[in-house]
């Protein structure tokens, strides 16, 4: 049975647990840096204006975690764009919002959830990379020009005092929007320029993505949310690969081991982690190898028996597609491109 802890209770075991913590405020941002029991991370929380709120936030799980929260008195609409990262949410009996859904790396989402208790759920490993906008409905409406331009989703938000609850997929994060992103997490900016450049890269990327929200109306394919039982099978996967990656099973016995079809693992290990099985334990190999030959100076052919080629040729190819360089050069101190 899933072991569920209210918001209130996780932030006092948070407190309790801090190993490190840091705050910095000025007039209209606030940076926080932790290390607890549960997670360690970043968050910058930055106020545009009223009604316009951003936050940036870089967070690392040690263990799962399924936290009960409520957005009561949380009348604003909410975009986010996950870098990093999958995020599970269990609703019941919400109109217009599926009982469970995943908000899943690569793509971006946006919904309107006020007066709502549901659970979150994050997966143990998982680094949730993810920049949030909030804004409020009174500024969404004073940018209408005239029904037609918006999204036809939105609509009901902004023609109704009692605007109905959504959560909607709205698809991948598009090149113009990870520049967009880019840009915000790399602000060349201090102080009021940085509140300005912010303000204008974020109502960029608002435009961005309502402009997708309208492109989705005509026959493109919506994202296939996968449920939350089927997400931590994957992550189940992902252990049982990264623990054997020297005799890693093949997809079939993996499939079995976790207890879903080897089509199923196929499609969600793309979808969550943007490649595919046997394309994450090569990366995850490599990974090794070059801390191994960086870090502790082995020599080339005992770091390829150590993480499971066997052809020393085939490692080095690999190798160098990967880091842009031979694994010579990586042991010899000369850094990865």
């Amino acid at each position: 049975m899933m072991e569920v802890i209210t918001a209130e209770r996780l932030e006092e075991i948070e407190q309790e647990s801090l190993k490190q913590s840091e705050t910095v405020k000025n007039t209209f941002n606030e940076i926080k840096k932790w290390d607890s029991k549960f997670s360690n991370g970043y968050c910058q929380l930055v106020q545009l204006r009223p009604g316009l709120n951003l936050s940036i936030t870089d967070e690392t799980y040690y263990q799962p975690i399924n936290c009960h929260n409520n957005h009561y008195g949380f009348y604003e609409l909410t975009s986010k764009f996950y870098l990093s990262g999958n995020h599970g949410v269990i609703c019941p009996s919400i109109a217009g919002v599926k009982d469970n859904y995943q908000e899943i790396a690569g793509n971006n989402y946006l919904f309107y959830l006020p007066d709502i208790e549901e659970i979150e759920q994050n997966f143990s490993g998982d680094r949730i990379y993810l920049i949030k906008i909030c804004l409020d409905l009174d500024l969404l409406k004073s940018f209408m020009g005239g029904r037609d331009s918006i999204p036809k989703q939105l609509r009901p938000l902004l023609e109704s005092d009692s605007a109905p609850r959504f959560h909607q997929p709205v698809g991948k994060i598009t090149s113009s929007m990870q520049t967009a992103l880019q840009q915000i997490i790399h602000v060349p900016f201090d102080g009021m320029l940085q509140r300005i450049y912010l303000e204008g890269k974020v109502l960029e990327l608002l435009a961005l993505q309502f402009a997708q929200l309208i492109d989705s109306d005509s026959a493109k394919k919506p994202l296939i949310n996968l449920k939350a039982a089927d997400i931590e099978k994957i992550y189940q996967a992902r252990d049982i690969l990264t623990r054997n990656y020297e005799h890693p099973p093949s997809l079939l016995d993996l499939a079995q081991k976790i207890g879903i079809n080897d089509n199923k693992l196929k499609y969600g290990f793309k979808e969550i982690f943007g490649t595919t099985v046997f394309g994450y334990l090569r990366d995850y190999r490599l990974e090794i190898a070059r801390k191994l030959l960086q870090e502790q100076k082995q020599n080339v052919r005992t770091v390829v028996n150590t993480v499971g080629y066997a052809n020393q040729s085939h490692f080095a190819a690999a190798f160098k597609r990967k880091f842009g360089i031979t694994p010579q050069d990586c042991r010899l101190g000369k850094k990865a491109v």
